[in-house]
């Protein structure tokens, strides 16, 4: 079953280093600020005349438009307001040798709700257009809460986009979040978009569009969209995680609680899990998932993209009749499964899966709420160590009822060369699976 993703650890915002220094009138009225590493200087106006060496001072200015000149700055921001911020040459964002706890009602709304205080290196927070283009953002923690003592008293992010936001990121790279060592605490994520809280909805959800960026080195979650409202479009992104870690169940992509997500053309890989609760039977072990859907909003998909070298390639959980789309995708070398349905129901369309255990796998278990279900067409299915499609069940009499389809799909050595061969259920009373008749 669906196990050691983030699914309860929401995120928020990051308090911010205030940068003290001396801004200059004329830097103060430009309406395009420059940001560099050179001390300010008349006219303010480009990288060897800067009106500002922070990037946290150009936001307290009046500019809609914060240039970064190429050099890295130790800070963190909190955004509050419509910018929008580009790199020119290799701009790193990295954080401080001490860094702060976020203190924008998104965080405070947050560490109520779940008694965590923030950390993120990003903080954006209300309702405003926000765009970030060509920066290198570091959330790897330099001390505190990494140091002895502090264990999993933080949430860690690198952005987090909340308060009704809407992130803009393109180009970019985001490293984290995560201590200096990957440990078992279920945060640190690259990039979270809302979180849970139902008690203030408009502070917690955020909406982003990210295209052509790169996420590794995070601890949990690569990317996270979560809550109810909390929308995002992912394309052309790629999601790294660390391979064959012990400490912890990372993920790729997590789409959850409500929250609606596309994925399209997106590459997801490295999310393995070697610790000793984690392993290939989904049903009672932990396991690592490229892109999760868990009660996920409706429309939800992933299309196009690469999910490979993940322990699951991607895994749906639903409780709605949401019904997540994996669609057109490239699904090899998933150590356990290519698809799994853990609850409820998926469309797995036009699919290429090769050398897994399992090619679609369908759990029933005891206490689940939905039965598992769904449908497979025109999918290519090759090269599983086990089983093309398999309905994997505790075979208990509480089971709920549930079924799968395959057809019009190219099946072969899995272990057999005809659908009828190659698929399999556990509990073929309560849990049926059809494959179209050989021809």
């Amino acid at each position: 079953m669906f196990k050691g993703s983030r699914v309860f650890w929401p995120s928020t915002l990051v308090a911010a280093l205030t940068c003290l220094i001396v801004v200059p009138a004329a830097a103060s009225a430009a309406t395009t600020l420059w940001v560099s590493t050179k001390a300010p200087s008349a006219p303010f106006n480009s990288c060897e005349h800067p009106g500002y060496s922070h990037i946290e001072a150009a936001l307290g200015g009046p500019g809609t438009a914060i240039h970064v000149c190429e050099g890295t700055y130790a800070e963190q921001l909190t955004i509050e307001r419509p910018v929008a911020i580009s790199g020119y040459g290799k701009v790193t964002l990295e954080l401080p040798a001490v860094t702060a706890n976020s203190a924008t009602p998104c965080d405070k709304a947050s560490e109520e709700w779940f008694g965590l205080p923030e950390q993120d290196a990003i903080s954006i927070c209300g309702t405003a257009k926000v765009s970030i283009r060509n920066l290198n953002v570091n959330a790897v923690w330099p001390g505190e809460p990494v140091e002895s003592g502090v264990s999993c008293a933080y949430s860690l992010n690198g952005i987090l986009v909340a308060g009704g936001a809407d992130l803009e990121l393109s180009n970019s790279t985001v490293t984290g979040a995560r201590p200096q060592l990957i440990n078992g605490c279920q945060y640190g994520i690259g990039v979270q978009v809302g979180f849970t809280d139902t008690a203030t909805k408009a502070l917690s959800t955020g909406t982003a569009e990210l295209s052509g960026d790169t996420i590794a080195g995070y601890q949990k979650n690569g990317i996270t969209v979560e809550g109810p409202g909390s929308v995002a479009s992912i394309s052309k992104t790629t999601v790294t995680g660390a391979g064959p870690v012990a400490a912890i169940a990372q993920n790729g992509i997590g789409v959850q609680f409500g929250a609606q997500a596309t994925m399209t053309k997106d590459t997801v890989s490295g999310n393995e899990c070697e610790n000793p609760t984690c392993g290939p039977d989904a049903l009672t072990q932990y396991q690592s998932v490229g892109v999760y859907f868990y009660e996920a909003g409706s429309g939800s998909s992933v299309s196009k993209s690469t999910l490979d070298s993940n322990d699951v390639g991607a895994e749906a959980f639903d409780s709605t009749t949401a019904d997540p789309s994996i669609a057109g995708d490239k699904l090899e070398g998933n150590r356990f499964e290519a698809v799994q349905i853990g609850q409820g129901s998926a469309s797995v369309e036009r699919d290429v899966m090769r050398n897994s255990n399992v090619g679609i796998q369908l759990l029933q278990y005891a206490g689940q709420l939905y039965a598992p279900g769904g449908t497979g067409t025109h999918d290519t299915i090759e090269d599983m160590g086990k089983w093309a499609v398999l309905g994997h069940s505790d075979d208990s009499g509480s089971d709920l009822a549930g079924s799968f389809s395959i057809t019009n799909s190219r099946i072969s050595g899995n272990p057999g060369p005809r659908p009828y061969e190659s698929v399999e259920s556990e509990n073929p009373a309560k849990l049926k699976i059809y494959a179209e008749k050989d021809k």
